[in-house]
């Protein structure tokens, strides 16, 4: 194990390696936001539409049992009777199917639900896993080898409806951002400041040093059209309102530029001692 270093260690290492601890020149970019996040839970929940939702897309939340399923059909029940009685007397469910001159993945049903096997369902579902049954199929008579189960899911409507809310609330979130855009327009082009624009229409203002083409750790800088946007606003640019990828919108403004300048030591301390821990590493092995 290395030894732990001392702080004096840490700061002669911090200034040592300088470049490493700097922070890039950045923008100082103010900006008003509103985002679906921030105004979803206020909007209301109609609880009639909600059980629509629910009903409408009732497969996501009752998903009946399924079986993996392999189907060997034959020419005529004759033909499977013998395949059968071959089965009984210990040949491979593999060997009928290269007899019958094809391949497993030909004979592959997949995952299919009661519903899927028609006639032969019922048997199949009621055969063991692992186990090869005789049914009649829609191509005739058949073998059917079950190959697993896959058990079925109902999520009640009680138990759905905090996530059906929760989009509920985000569409209607993004529908009212979406009939804000417009009036965000109008006022920037009279002349509003951001934060005057921000106080009217419910946004949020902040500010933010970002470095071009990097993500910084505000959350505003995750969106692709925001930092797009950051990357090359300019001091003469007048505000506009850019539509997001989750129908939020934001204007911004360019403040100045922020020069690169060495982070300090107590801020720092922590990445300092993981590069110097790492150099240690390195020249002792």
């Amino acid at each position: 194990a290395l030894p732990a270093p001392t702080d004096d260690e840490l700061k002669a290492w911090h200034q040592a390696n300088i470049d490493r601890f700097t922070r890039p020149e950045a923008r100082r970019i103010a900006y008003a936001a509103l985002l679906p996040d921030a105004i979803a839970a206020d909007q209301p929940v109609d609880e009639a539409a909600l059980k629509q939702m629910y009903d409408d897309r009732i497969d996501e939340f009752v998903v009946p049992e399924r079986r993996l399923v392999e189907r060997l059909v034959f020419p005529d029940q004759a033909a499977a009777d013998a395949a059968s009685a071959r089965l009984d007397a210990g040949a491979p469910f593999e060997t009928l199917v290269i007899e019958r001159g094809l391949t497993l993945d030909a004979v592959d049903l997949g995952d299919v639900s009661q519903d899927d096997l028609g006639a032969a369902g019922a048997a199949v579902f009621a055969a063991a896993e692992g186990s090869v049954t005789a049914a009649e199929s829609d191509l005739g008579p058949a073998l059917f080898r079950v190959n697993g189960t896959l058990a079925g899911e109902s999520i009640s409507f009680d138990e759905a409806r905090e996530v059906l809310a929760a989009e509920m609330q985000a569409d209607a979130a993004r529908r009212l951002i979406a009939d804000k855009v417009e009036a965000i327009d109008d006022l920037l082009a009279g002349g509003a400041e951001l934060k005057e624009l921000a106080a009217e229409m419910g946004m949020t203002f902040d500010t933010l040093d970002h470095v071009p083409g990097q993500q910084g750790t505000a959350p505003i800088e995750g969106y692709t059209a925001f930092r797009t946007a950051a990357d090359a606003v300019t001091a003469e640019d007048f505000p506009e309102a850019v539509v997001l990828d989750d129908g939020g919108v934001v204007a911004m403004q360019f403040l100045e530029l922020v020069p690169a300048a060495p982070i300090p030591f107590d801020e720092a301390r922590e990445a300092v001692a993981e590069d110097w821990r790492g150099a240690q590493l390195a020249e002792a092995l």
